[in-house]
């Protein structure tokens, strides 16, 4: 996954779990995700390889069975 990509699946998932006036920048950079630069860090690629893994089980929660 490239850096841009990355960095959008984690904006997408801050502002999943962030509160509306908060920008999702703010909570990425918070949690490590993102550096004060705001590229994608360790922290970062790791939540995104762990979304990435919970891809097929999301469907088990909303209750399609």
């Amino acid at each position: 996954m490239t850096d841009p990509d990355a960095r959008t699946h984690i904006l997408t998932f801050a502002r999943h779990i962030g509160r509306a006036e908060q920008p999702p920048e703010a909570i990425a950079r918070r949690r490590n995700w993102l550096c004060a630069e705001g590229n994608v860090t360790e922290d970062g690629l790791a939540l995104v390889d762990a979304l990435r893994d919970q891809s097929a089980t999301r469907t088990v929660f909303r209750g399609n069975f």
